[in-house]
């Protein structure tokens, strides 16, 4: 377990500082008050389903590094990370146009009228920051491909405390600075996210040149390569969509019961993310290590390394469930002090406490199964489950049987809960080791201390 701890630790702080930088505007904003609180949560959610296509697709930056690096093709890893980074721009583009039609977009989600223009001032912001978050993606699944976690949580710690500082410049406008209240907070967000990005792209690139991942600092697109990373890619972003857009239509139906729903919603989710990022960061190493293992034809040191990822997250996130369940009034309160909001809020996190333990489960397989280039059944088992079973419970429960935002957490549970079993069971048979992506080469690289390539 230790081989995974190690690189599982920095990008789990990696993801607590991610999430430290999502909760951020969702704290400042709320001392401007409920309506605005809630705006940013919705809001958010519904810029990142629009981005989380790309977002998906570049994990497969993460994978053909990995799977290159365990088979000795130092050039291969270069190339994917340029390619990655080129579709990245590109579809900048068309996110940015997006932008530009906010006003009809919450118009037709139909959100309560006091949400209206806090929602699509945030929105546009944010979308208009997509490049940022792109090259990000890439950048970081090349260091963490080649089993480098360390730096992209150093960058990451930087941007986070730009971000902090911004928002509290630009919410409230303080030391001469204009008040510019939510859009403030995504502006804030935005210019940390291009920060990010030159920084990870200045280290990326030199690091690449240094270990011979890139013969030249700039590689021109390749068509060959640019859509095999696409088609292993796509398939991880069309789950995070189809996924983040499930969840979006549950936030949507909570953000028309009343502010004071939307907010508890809200204040729910941030805390989630609290265990949710750092859950998602084992991931991230068990898919440089089973992409590496993989890739060098070990597939017993694969196993084990998935084996172990899947234990780490589900003591660490069991004991975050616990913690929820003990302090969930304080917890709420540490973001509205409405008693209204502190009410709903304490019973939503119940069930997010027991969200926890499928939620581990749940993303180590599918990290696991990302190393090995198995992105299909994970994409079609998580579109079954979002929209064949959550989407209609969060419906029945929320709307036709008027349980509130509670009753959309207990659909979650459930949607969870079968999503985590059918993955194990894909996860026990086995068969995603038979999958690889690279051919090796003579030169298999040493993989066996991940502490080595962090240095």
């Amino acid at each position: 377990m230790g081989e995974v701890a190690a690189l599982a630790g920095p990008a789990v702080l990696s993801m607590l500082s991610v999430t430290l930088m999502w909760t951020s505007d969702t704290f400042f904003v709320g001392r401007l008050g409920t309506a605005e609180q809630g705006a940013v949560g919705f809001s958010g959610a519904v810029a990142w389903t629009f981005c989380s296509l790309i977002a998906g697709t570049l994990s497969a930056v993460q994978i053909f590094v990995a799977q290159h690096v365990g088979a000795g093709s130092r050039k291969g890893a270069g190339q994917m990370t340029w390619q990655g980074m080129y579709v990245g721009l590109l579809a900048a583009v068309p996110i940015a146009i997006i932008a530009s039609f906010a006003v009809p977009i919450f118009n037709a989600l139909n959100v309560a009228p006091e949400l209206l223009e806090p929602s699509v001032a945030y929105f546009r912001i944010r979308l208009l920051g997509a490049a940022g978050v792109f090259l990000t993606f890439a950048l970081e699944g090349y260091l963490r491909g080649v089993g480098d976690t360390r730096t992209p949580m150093v960058v990451t710690f930087v941007a986070n405390g730009l971000n902090i500082l911004l928002d509290y410049l630009l919410i409230f406008g303080h030391y001469g600075w204009p008040r510019l209240e939510v859009a403030g907070a995504a502006i804030g967000t935005i210019v940390a996210g291009f920060v990010q990005a030159a920084i990870l792209f200045v280290i990326a690139e030199r690091r690449a040149l240094r270990e011979g991942h890139l013969t030249r600092p700039v590689l021109a697109p390749q068509r060959r390569q640019l859509l095999r990373l696409v088609r292993v890619g796509l398939p991880v972003g069309v789950q995070w969509v189809l996924e983040m857009g499930s969840w979006t239509v549950f936030t949507t139906l909570v953000a028309q019961i009343s502010e004071v729903q939307a907010a508890a919603h809200q204040v729910a989710v941030a805390i989630v993310h609290i265990s949710f990022m750092p859950g998602y960061g084992i991931s991230i190493a068990a898919t440089t290590l089973v992409g590496q293992y993989l890739g060098a034809g070990d597939r017993e040191s694969a196993l084990r390394s998935a084996r172990n990822a899947l234990r780490l997250a589900m003591i660490f996130m069991t004991a975050m469930g616990v913690g929820f369940l003990v302090a969930r009034r304080e917890l709420i309160e540490i973001f509205n002090q409405d008693p209204a909001v502190v009410a709903v809020g304490a019973r939503l996190l119940v069930f997010a406490a027991l969200f926890q333990i499928f939620d581990a489960m749940n993303m180590v397989l599918s990290g696991v199964l990302r190393g090995a280039g198995d992105t299909r059944f994970p994409m079609i088992t998580a579109i079954l489950m979002a929209w064949a079973v959550f989407v209609p419970l969060v419906w029945l429960l929320c709307v036709r049987l008027d349980q509130g935002a509670a009753g959309g957490w207990f659909a979650a549970l459930i949607w969870i809960a079968g999503l985590a079993l059918v993955l194990r069971h894909r996860f026990v048979r086995g068969r995603w080791m038979e999958k690889l992506l690279v051919e090796r080469t003579n030169e298999r690289a040493d993989i066996g201390s991940p502490m080595e390539s962090e240095r």
